[in-house]
């Protein structure tokens, strides 16, 4: 039996390192997905059958049986939205059936590793997040970055419409020459109103991806210009300034609010540190709290005041800019 399960594990493990070379590392599939959109002639579909691959239509099979329910179906349009804000190449269901592969991996694991089923759902549970805050870290890299990008976007917007180009001229200049993550957007912007959709839905389709205060400024102004006129230009220029003098605000807010994300990170490893290194020095003494009823009852209740003292951190450090 224990080497049946190590089997197992061990299968997949290695599903779970294929999959994820796979996804961020191999861009050369990437490029066979979407060689039918760039050369669309008969033999497009063609290309895309052969240059499928089996783990992909697995994943797709197991995310869409998932979807099929209505609570599910909601679930999955929701990861969809958090992968293209992420500017992750995945589908919902892809996703989806990864953190199911790699909970299951870590439950096996975790079965082997400490023969405890409690702390082995523990540990498979943890897993089963572990993508999910993979991605909600990516998301918010790509909203900074684009922060950070746009006074300067701003700026060159400003110059090319004063210099007389069109706001989609001047899109299309900023999608070309500036890097990305914030290029990516503009062009698909220009990808959207050359299929037939107007500036002001694209617009608003941009404001839902880029969740950001200071893009919905900037949307906001262009919106407002092109219903009842004005000087863009200098709108712009103002809104420029408005945001470099928050960016620098919020650098010394950051500054000032170190110590307490610094303390907010020891009170949140401190607990599974020290259960770690009990569990390592005599793991008899620290099994009594995922065995005895009172044991879970003192978890609960520790879980419980840890997130309570997290959250007080949170808002005290979080200040409105």
């Amino acid at each position: 039996m224990l080497g049946a399960i190590f089997f197992f594990s061990f299968i997949s493990s290695l599903i779970v390192v294929y999959v994820i070379y796979s996804v961020f590392f191999n861009k050369r599939e990437i490029i066979n997905r979407m060689h039918h959109f760039l050369n669309p002639d008969k033999s497009s579909e063609k290309v895309e059958k052969e240059s499928s691959i089996a783990w992909r239509e697995g994943l797709n099979a197991v995310g869409k049986t998932i979807g099929k329910s209505k609570a599910g179906n909601k679930y999955i349009r929701g990861l969809e939205e958090q992968l293209v804000q992420a500017h992750i190449l995945l589908k919902g269901e892809e996703f989806f059936t990864i953190k199911i592969i790699i909970g299951i991996a870590a439950l096996l694991i975790g079965l082997i590793a400490f023969r405890i089923k409690a702390l082995a759902l523990l540990v498979a549970l943890i897993a089963f997040f572990v993508p999910s805050l993979v991605l909600g870290r990516q998301k918010k890299q790509i909203l900074k970055k684009i922060d950070q990008q746009l006074p300067d976007t701003i700026m060159l917007l400003s110059n090319s419409l004063k210099a007389g180009y069109s706001f989609l001229q001047a899109v299309d200049v900023a999608s070309k020459e500036l890097p990305a993550p914030i290029s990516l957007e503009f062009k698909q912007i220009l990808r959207e109103v050359n299929l037939g959709v107007s500036t002001e839905e694209a617009l608003e389709s941009l404001s839902k991806r880029v969740q950001s205060e200071d893009m919905q400024l900037v949307i906001l102004a262009v919106l407002i210009q092109r219903q009842i006129g004005g000087n863009l230009s200098e709108i712009l220029d103002n809104i420029s300034d408005t945001i470099r003098a928050r960016i620098k605000v919020k650098g010394e807010i950051s500054i000032l609010t170190a110590q307490g994300r610094i303390s907010g990170w020891i009170i949140s490893l401190m607990p599974l540190a020290l259960i770690g290194a009990i569990f390592a020095i005599n793991p008899t003494y620290i099994v009594m709290l995922f065995e005895e009823p009172v044991g879970w009852a003192m978890l609960g209740v520790s879980v419980v005041l840890e997130m309570i003292g997290i959250f007080f951190i949170r808002k005290i450090i979080q200040i409105e800019v």
